[in-house]
């Protein structure tokens, strides 16, 4: 799975929907790992998006990033395009997580349209 899907906040959100919905034991088990899995991903995501943001942003005298009034970082045009490109090689890149089948699912689980597309690729056939 690419990183970019997997920092996609619907997913989280997809996720968190189906593991509130009744599922056999054996696959909440592996739902857990899958929630883990995004989690851990995300957060080095966030560690790393941080540090490019420290990287090329540009600093006050103090040496603190600037912001403006809504506490977005800003950039000199040189700045923003080297974080731009960082972040979109990183999106790219491939990240291994668990999958679930759809039949491990059961027949009470409860999901939209919506839901499956945001679970693409972590719910396979």
């Amino acid at each position: 799975m690419k990183l970019a899907r997997l920092i996609d906040e619907r997913l989280h959100g997809a996720l968190a929907k189906l593991s509130g919905e009744p599922l056999p034991l054996r696959t909440a088990f592996k739902l857990k790992g899958i929630i883990k899995t995004a989690r851990e991903e995300f957060a080095k995501y966030e560690e790393v998006r941080k540090e490019a943001l420290a990287r090329h942003g540009q600093k006050n005298e103090d040496g603190t990033l600037k912001v403006d009034e809504r506490n977005n970082v800003q950039f000199t045009q040189e700045g923003i395009n080297a974080f731009a490109t960082e972040l979109n090689e990183l999106a790219t890149m491939d990240v291994e997580v668990p999958t679930l089948a759809l039949s491990e699912l059961g027949d009470k689980i409860v999901l939209t349209a919506d839901d499956l597309e945001h679970l693409e690729g972590v719910i396979v056939e």
